[in-house]
């Protein structure tokens, strides 16, 4: 009998450690204040696609809607200690041109992702990539469908940029984290959310962290104009912890 109960024992503790403690990080990114109005881009071409798709084109450096909250804003976890970053699929880590713009404006993915650079526009882009510790990337997409793997091997920020089309701008930020998203970027249907759209919607730049790992963390929040932000938290073995952010937060970048 007591070796019976010394192995039901050791099967709940075994069952105990088995599992995984992880709460979820929520809570919204917003802006203080007015925000600035959006600059009309300066459309510079001859190409009648490019004309028509950007009629009436705004800025996406800062997209602010009703509700004040900010399109764009990269939240991701921080971990204490090394982790194993899982590389997402890659029907993911697509960049598209269309319409004479990025889509997405912003994709975060882990350190050691290859994002695929593709086009859905009937005109050539140059994909001109601003890395400072990653490969710069300079390359010709001349037709529809073309694509380009970029190979991201550090964490960092990387504009881009077109050298035919100067308004088109976006980036890729690498993260050493399996935990992040971006606000604001797609409907509840999965639909792409056009800037213009947003701007008039009442969202509160409202983000979620899923299944984070129990313990001592910290919540990191980038955007291309307001520059970074970070929270320290105690992520809860189960249920949720917010954090929210207020532009205010933000730490702006250093000017290169």
């Amino acid at each position: 009998m007591k070796n019976l109960k010394l192995i039901i024992a050791l099967l709940i503790c075994g069952t105990m450690a088995s599992v995984a403690f992880a709460g979820n990080v929520t809570g919204t990114v917003t802006y203080e204040g007015d925000a600035p109005a959006r600059k009309a881009l300066a459309i510079n071409t001859q190409e009648q696609h490019c004309i028509d798709a950007t009629k009436g084109a705004k800025s996406e450096e800062l997209v602010v809607s009703k509700g004040k909250g900010i399109q764009n804003v990269v939240v991701y976890m921080r971990l204490r200690g090394n982790q194993e970053l899982k590389i997402p699929d890659k029907k993911k880590l697509i960049v598209d041109q269309k319409d004479c713009r990025y889509l997405p404006h912003v994709i975060v993915v882990p350190e050691g992702a290859t994002v695929t650079i593709t086009s859905d526009d009937p005109v050539a882009h140059n994909v001109h990539s601003h890395a400072a510790k990653n490969k710069a990337l300079n390359v010709q997409i001349a037709n529809k469908g073309g694509t380009h793997d970029y190979a991201i091997t550090v964490a960092e920020a990387i504009k881009l940029t077109c050298d035919i089309h100067k308004w088109m701008s976006g980036y890729i930020v690498a993260v050493k984290s399996n935990y992040y998203t971006v606000t604001g970027q797609k409907d509840d249907k999965d639909k792409w959310i056009h800037p213009d759209d947003y701007e008039k919607s009442s969202d509160k730049g409202k983000y979620t962290l899923k299944d984070v790992p129990a313990g001592r963390a910290r919540v990191v929040a980038w955007h291309e104009k307001l520059g970074t932000a970070f929270k320290n938290v105690e992520v809860p073995a189960t249920g949720d912890i917010s954090v929210d952010f207020k532009s205010t937060d933000f730490k702006p970048p250093k000017k290169k």
